[in-house]
């Protein structure tokens, strides 16, 4: 096992670009879940959407994109993405740093929804947004 962490590390001092070919890559997903039937659901951030977005630290002072302007964002967005139920609850909202190290201080939210049919929430995986600092809403996909 250390041997193959060794190798993994030597290739990416080798091959710098190596690493960064999957920081944004449609191919790794920033967070992903396993469905009950073996689906696979991840929630994808191209490194081109990130960068799109302004840079924040915050040290600095508040995000670029309010948590209520955000939550506004991705009730309007689930609405329309789950139109067959009644409404959509916002069940957590986490602010996560962009993973990769080729992108310096870019942040998004990521909200964990249940869609609401006759005033009951359902609990589903796989059931979350990110909504990055510039109000861009991203879906999970199946992969």
């Amino acid at each position: 096992m250390v041997r193959k962490a060794g190798v993994v590390v030597l290739a990416m001092v080798l091959f710098p670009g190596a690493a960064g070919a999957m920081c944004g890559s449609t191919n790794h997903p920033v967070m992903s879940t396993v469905k009950q039937d073996g689906t696979q659901i991840g929630l994808f951030i191209t490194q081109a959407e990130i960068e799109r977005t302004q840079p924040w630290k915050p040290e600095h002072g508040e995000p670029p994109l309010s948590v209520s302007a955000a939550y506004r964002t991705i009730k309007t967005w689930g609405q329309q993405r789950y139109s067959r139920y009644d409404d959509v609850s916002v069940r957590d909202i986490s602010l996560k740093r962009y993973g990769c190290s080729l992108v310096q201080d870019r942040w998004y939210y990521v909200f964990e929804l249940n869609p609401i049919i006759d005033d009951n929430e359902l609990w589903a995986v796989g059931n979350w947004a990110a909504v990055l600092m510039d109000g861009f809403v991203i879906a999970p996909r199946e992969y």
